[in-house]
């Protein structure tokens, strides 16, 4: 796994997104859009596709809040963190899913 927490401009909304305070951020805290980059490694931005990813599903394990994302070019799911910043309002209305 390579650590990469850089701010970034969200393809989504177009905010800008500072660096994750204690994780790497890979979505945008506001609209819930990623950017499908890496492969099979986090972090080493080995994806061909480049899709938009968007969460379809959100759950707490083992005390940890995961966060589902599926890209829509290729399908490929893949589970993230919930960083602190997320707006868990606006997470909920976009997979209508209640905590």
């Amino acid at each position: 796994m390579k650590k990469i927490n850089e701010s970034f401009v969200c393809i989504g909304c177009g905010k800008e997104i500072p660096p994750a305070k204690k994780t790497c951020r890979n979505h945008c805290p506001y609209c819930f859009t990623s950017l499908h980059v890496d492969g099979e490694i986090p972090g080493d931005r080995s994806a061909e596709c480049k899709g938009k990813m968007f969460p379809v599903e959100y759950f707490l394990k083992n005390g940890e809040r995961k966060i589902l994302f599926k890209c829509s070019v290729c399908g490929k799911e893949h589970w993230n963190k919930k960083a602190e910043d997320d707006d868990m309002t606006m997470l909920l209305s976009k997979i209508k899913r209640e905590e």
